[in-house]
């Protein structure tokens, strides 16, 4: 790790802010000295509510939870946190799908919630969100100050710590890429090799390699891996779209035969293949198919499509092509998975203001305990695979109606990227999928996750969608503690060079999880 000076280059837009690890002070001092956090104790009576998240599954025993406004106040957390050898893990949305953040007895938790601003920052005209802004925070305040946004995700409560730092995609995202795909800077808190707590920014615009990659290696590495990302800067955001077209068609399970199921599934996989290369005129299209399970009466198939712009030509075209030899697809009665379903309650395409149709789509659904997988998809389903999904959405050995799996489309402008210029390597996929299983009670959970795991074994093997030129590996930001190739499946031929910024960034492993960066000399 090289030495570090404090410096400020406006050119270059680096800045490097140290305090020793040695001046401690007290957690009283701390709380009310400039770095404006809150130290939430055991005793607190706010502390049973900040050691959940959005999956309930798992609830955090740590020493403190600092609530942090600043980057100044994380550089504090963080340097008590080094000072006391106490694990450190951070929050911002609360949504990490395994125990990475809550899975911390004993240690401290970083809260970034309150470090939530979204502006355009007058030192270089860069668009700047911070860690703690939620997507609807983001989507609201660029779209009404300066007509632009980010193409990310459908959930409104996710913050930008973690989804951008996985890469962040949604139903703008076969327009314009990637969210990491305009990332041009971050400030970030880190630990040296001697135990110094930094802050640091780095950006594009710097010439030295080691700068370049701990950029890149937020371009899609994970969150909790080389330290805590407080901003991000956003360089040529995409104009907003004025106007989006929304649709949900749905069929009954009751009556739905298996011809039917293989007829959807297969055009819905082959349309998605045939329209997956950069530049491809329905980039403007973004599909969800909700593959639920036959849990009982009134259970629904449903696909949600966002066409950006007013005419329905293409929407209309790629509702043929899916639906040809089907029953008329009716109105979706009740949400499916984490989306919401449109108000009206119709079939009918609706002509919606983009922001008032990203709007109509954003949940989170409420807090639950939950399991997810995923897998990317360089092809349309092989019928086998069609015939496994059949299977567990049809039998009742685990009759749970929140048991799905969601299918996104995929590819179009995210496959212009190689898949070495961010960390995300899967640039030539047409489809994510997503298995999902909801639950209220605790002694439903072995069963349920039984399910899950028994699905995605059928559907892969024990070692997961492997990269075969059908499959493309995971998704990072879905993590999932059952695969044991991890490493692979979520990086590929990067995970070498994220070990190597590991080294350089987080040299003593400071920040850790179940699935963190492994340091290169570990």
């Amino acid at each position: 790790m090289r030495d570090d000076q404090e410096t400020v280059s406006r050119r270059g837009f680096i800045r490097t802010a140290g305090v020793g690890a040695g001046a401690i002070g007290t957690l009283q001092a701390m709380s009310e000295n400039e770095s404006h956090a809150a130290v939430i104790s055991p005793q607190d009576p706010r502390y049973s509510t900040v050691v959940r998240g959005f999956n309930l599954r798992w609830v955090g025993n740590p020493q403190f939870v600092f609530v942090c406004g600043t980057p100044a106040a994380v550089l504090n957390a963080v340097r008590y946190g080094v000072e006391h050898h106490l694990r450190i893990t951070v929050r911002s949305g609360g949504h990490c799908y395994e125990d990475f953040v809550y899975g911390n007895s004993g240690g401290i938790i970083v809260d970034l919630t309150p470090l939530n601003s979204v502006y355009l920052d007058p030192s270089n005209r860069l668009y700047c969100v911070e860690a703690g802004a939620s997507l609807w925070n983001v989507y609201n305040t660029l779209y009404r100050t300066s007509g632009v946004t980010i193409p990310g995700g459908s959930c409104y409560s996710v913050c930008a710590g973690g989804h951008v730092t996985g890469g962040g995609y949604g139903l703008l995202s076969r327009l314009h890429g990637l969210t990491v795909d305009y990332l041009h800077a971050v400030e970030i808190v880190h630990v040296r090799h001697d135990g110094e707590v930094k802050i640091t920014v780095a950006s594009a615009d710097s010439s030295d390699p080691f700068y370049q990659d701990i950029l890149w290696g937020n371009q899609g590495g994970g969150g909790g891996n080389f330290g805590i990302v407080t901003r991000f800067w956003f360089r040529d955001l995409p104009a907003a779209p004025s106007w989006a077209l929304l649709q949900t068609l749905a069929w009954d399970w009751d009556g739905f035969t298996w011809s039917q199921f293989l007829s959807l599934v297969q055009a819905y996989g082959q349309f998605w293949e045939a329209h997956a290369q950069p530049g491809d005129p329905s980039a403007g299209l973004f599909s969800l198919l909700h593959l639920t399970q036959n849990a009982g009466q009134g259970q629904q198939i449903a696909i949600t499509t966002q066409s950006v712009g007013t005419d329905r030509s293409l929407l209309d075209s790629y509702t043929q092509a899916i639906t040809d030899g089907l029953p008329p697809g009716k109105a979706l009665r009740v949400p499916v998975g984490y989306h919401n379903y449109l108000a009206t309650g119709s079939s009918e395409i609706q002509q919606l203001p983009w922001l008032l149709a990203t709007q109509t789509l954003n949940s989170s659904g409420p807090n639950r305990m939950f399991k997810n997988k995923s897998a990317y998809m360089i092809k349309a389903f092989p019928e086998q695979q069609i015939e496994t999904i059949w299977k567990y959405l049809t039998e009742k050995a685990n009759n749970n109606p929140a048991g799905l799996l969601q299918v996104d489309s995929y590819g179009a402008a995210i496959n212009a990227i190689a898949p070495h210029t961010t960390a995300i390597p899967q640039r030539s996929s047409c489809m994510k999928l997503q298995y999902q299983i909801y639950w209220t009670d605790a002694g439903e959970t072995q069963s349920n996750l039984d399910w899950i795991r028994a699905f995605s074994n059928d559907m892969y093997g024990p070692s997961g969608p492997l990269p075969d030129g059908t499959m493309d590996g995971c998704y990072v930001n879905y993590p999932d503690t059952d695969l044991a190739q991890w490493q692979y499946l979520y990086y590929k031929g990067n995970y070498p060079r994220l070990q190597r910024v590991k080294s350089e960034w987080d040299p003593l492993n400071v920040f850790n999880h179940k699935q963190s960066i492994e340091p290169a000399h570990l």
